[in-house]
C-alpha cells in the first residue's frame, strides 16, 4: 500500500480569501498557493487597477502592494481602499 504521506511532492493546496469591496460587496476567491502577490489578488477578484489593497489584521487595514508577496492564510480578509486611503 502507497502512504501518500511519504510522498516528495506536496499535496495540492487550495485556500479560499474574501476581498471586500464595500459594506455589503464581498467576493470569496480561490488560490491553490499560499504566496501571492497583491496583483494576483487585485486580478482574480476583479479590483479595478487604481484602487488599492490592504489585508483586515483585527481592527486594522494593512496595506499590500502589488508587486508584494505575500502568505495567505484560509479565511484571510482583504479591502478594497480607494488610491490614497491607506497610508
Amino acid at each position: 500500500m502507497h502512504d501518500s504521506a511519504s510522498d516528495t511532492i506536496a499535496p495540492a493546496v487550495t485556500i479560499h480569501i474574501f476581498v471586500e469591496f464595500g459594506h455589503n460587496a464581498t467576493k470569496e476567491i480561490e488560490f491553490y498557493t499560499d504566496r501571492v502577490t497583491g496583483l494576483q489578488i487585485k486580478e482574480k477578484a476583479g479590483v479595478p487597477s487604481d484602487d488599492a489593497l490592504a489585508r483586515r489584521e483585527g481592527q486594522k487595514l494593512v496595506p499590500v502592494s502589488d508587486n508584494e508577496t505575500i502568505i495567505i492564510n484560509e479565511g484571510d480578509h482583504f479591502v478594497v481602499v480607494p488610491p490614497g486611503s491607506v497610508s
